[in-house]
């Protein structure tokens, strides 16, 4: 039986960026401590914190949204830009920096978010989404007892 632990809080860049794991669940392989999560659960609760974080999306969670719906730059400025990609570049390469993008084209990124993992809640998300947000930046906070590895 593998050795586990639980951490109470414990900040992950696995994704390229800042998520505060809290209650997160490790156990021992191979003389190492590794994260004990359902990786694709996981990525969705990462995804959907997004779209509630109360502050503007860095360049490196861009990236990680572009990514997680395998879309390539040209595929993600088509469907949020003017169609073509140094936008996208140009907000990606601000790393954990806000983006700057309109806020109606970052609104429109969350939305996407909701309407692909949870479309009951996109009219909920849609009116949470109507003030903008602060251009500051923030650390995304997940519980880990919903994403624990089976």
């Amino acid at each position: 039986m593998a050795e586990k632990k639980i951490k109470k809080s414990h900040i992950d860049y696995g994704f390229g960026f800042p998520v505060v794991l809290l209650d997160a669940p490790f156990r021992k392989v191979q003389g190492k401590w590794v994260l004990d999560l359902n990786f694709e659960k996981y990525e969705k609760a990462v995804l959907m914190a997004l779209t509630h974080k109360p502050a503007r999306l860095s360049g490196n969670e861009v990236k990680f949204i572009r990514h997680s719906f395998e879309m390539t730059q040209k595929a993600f400025a088509k469907r949020f830009g003017d169609g073509t990609h140094p936008a996208v570049i140009g907000w990606e390469k601000q790393g954990d920096k806000p983006t700057n993008m309109s806020w109606s084209t970052e609104k429109d990124i969350r939305l996407f978010i909701v309407d692909n993992l949870n479309p009951s809640r996109l009219r909920k998300a849609y009116a949470e989404l109507e003030q903008s947000v602060p251009k500051r930046s923030e650390k995304v906070q997940i519980q880990s007892s919903d994403i624990h590895a089976a």
